[in-house]
C-alpha cells in the first residue's frame, strides 16, 4: 500500500515483555510524530492482560497527533481489534467507504496474528504503520523491544513479511 504522496508503507508490531517500556517507546513514537518528524499512518499501544485480553490505545484523537496520523489509522485500530471497536467507532465512521478497500481483510488478519504471536501475556506491543522512508527513525525507537514483526504494505494490499527479530 502506498500513501498519498505514493510512497511505500510498512508495518511494525514491536513486541515487549515490560509495559513500561512499549509505553516509552510509544511516547517517543508519538513526540516524532507530533514534531513532524515522521509521518505515521497508523500508531497504536496494545496491551495484553493476565487473562490474555487485548486492549489498545491509539493515537487518533490525541492533540497534536490526530492531523498526523490519517484516518486510515483509527479505522485500522477499530476493524482489527474488537475490544477497541466500539471506542475508535466514531473515527471508523467518519472515515468513509474508500476506507474499506484501503484495509483489506487479508492486511488485518496478519496484523492480528502478528500481535497475537508477539505481545506477550502481560506485555505491550506497538503497531506502526509508516511511510518507508521512516524505516531509520522508527528502528532507533524500538530498540528495546524484544521482537519485532516487519512488513511491507504494498499498493495491491498484499503483505511481505521482510524480517522478524
Amino acid at each position: 500500500m502506498t500513501d498519498k504522496n505514493g510512497a511505500a508503507e510498512d508495518l511494525y508490531v514491536a513486541a515487549y515483555s515490560d509495559p513500561s517500556t512499549a509505553e516509552e517507546d510509544w511516547n517517543a513514537l508519538k513526540k516524532l510524530a507530533a514534531d513532524d518528524v515522521i509521518k505515521v499512518g497508523a500508531l497504536a499501544l496494545v496491551t495484553r492482560d493476565s487473562d490474555g485480553k487485548l486492549h489498545v490505545k491509539d493515537t487518533t484523537n490525541e492533540p497534536g497527533i490526530g492531523a498526523v496520523v490519517g484516518g486510515v489509522g483509527g479505522a485500522l485500530v477499530g476493524l482489527i481489534f474488537p475490544p477497541a471497536l466500539l471506542v475508535s467507532a466514531a473515527v471508523g465512521a467518519g472515515v468513509g467507504a474508500g476506507t474499506g478497500s484501503v484495509i483489506d481483510r487479508v492486511i488485518k488478519r496478519q496484523i492480528r496474528s502478528d500481535v497475537e504471536w508477539a505481545v506477550p501475556v502481560g506485555g505491550s506491543g506497538i503497531v506502526v504503520v509508516f511511510d518507508e522512508q521512516w524505516v531509520d527513525e522508527v528502528e532507533k525507537t524500538v530498540t528495546r523491544a524484544d521482537k519485532i514483526s516487519r512488513n511491507h504494505l504494498h499498493d495491491d494490499d498484499d503483505l511481505q513479511e521482510s524480517a522478524t527479530h
